[in-house]
């Protein structure tokens, strides 16, 4: 272990290193998003956001904040900031994919905002998905798909060229909290203590492997092997 940024008084909901930055940023269910220097480890900046920060991703200079009722989009060259209130209830999750972001929150929607590039406000609200029946928990991108994860214990599969669910998966018993596109398979883990690897089969994802562990699995994470 190299350091240990200690300064979050809640649970660490989400962290993201921006394109060309040389700042870490975290957010906590305390409320505060920290900007960490990654030459040093010290603390550089704390912003006090007030309500709690469900997930935090970047891409490119963007940094989203998902938090209850809102998103909250910083642009790190620019230091312009975007409010994207359409969301309802907490946001969870997030993830970016064909120039779209999507946003999943405590009312069962997953939102979508289209960048637009050079327009007064660069996210113009397209619409969200409606299909799960509770909370939505996990988001991944893959294969020009998206993937949902929800605490109706199901996963949904949607095609991004027209946001349509294509198909709902059905093999967990509890929550699925992470989902992770491994080359042709899926990847879920989930609060029934397993993780399960989903494959293609008869043009369908079906379960081809399932790994049980002893404690629920809150997050999956995966790196290419160049070796």
């Amino acid at each position: 272990m190299l350091a240990k940024l200690d300064g979050h008084q809640k649970a660490v909901s989400g962290i993201a290193l921006p394109l060309g930055s040389d700042k870490l940023y975290s957010g906590s269910k305390d409320g505060t998003v920290r900007l960490w220097d990654c030459h040093t480890g010290q603390c550089a900046s704390v912003i006090n956001l007030g309500d709690e920060v469900g997930c935090l991703i970047c891409e490119g200079p963007w940094v989203f904040i998902g938090m209850p009722n809102v998103v909250k989009a910083w642009n790190i060259e620019s230091s312009s900031e975007f409010i994207l209130n359409e969301p309802v209830g907490q946001v969870y999750c997030m993830v970016v994919a064909n120039e779209m972001l999507f946003a999943g929150a405590q009312d069962c929607g997953i939102f979508v905002w289209k960048g637009s590039p050079g327009a007064e406000n660069p996210f113009h609200h397209v619409g969200s998905l409606r299909g799960h029946s509770h909370t939505v928990t996990c988001l991944t991108v893959g294969h020009n798909m998206l993937d949902s994860g929800s605490m109706d214990n199901t996963i949904k599969v949607w095609d991004l060229d027209t946001l349509q669910s294509v198909m709902t998966l059905d093999g967990h018993t509890d929550t699925p909290m992470s989902l992770l596109c491994w080359d042709q398979f899926l990847l879920s883990c989930s609060l029934d203590q397993t993780i399960k690897v989903w494959g293609v089969a008869g043009g369908n994802l079906e379960v081809t492997y399932t790994h049980n562990e002893e404690h629920g699995v809150l997050a999956l994470c995966g790196l290419n092997d160049f070796g």
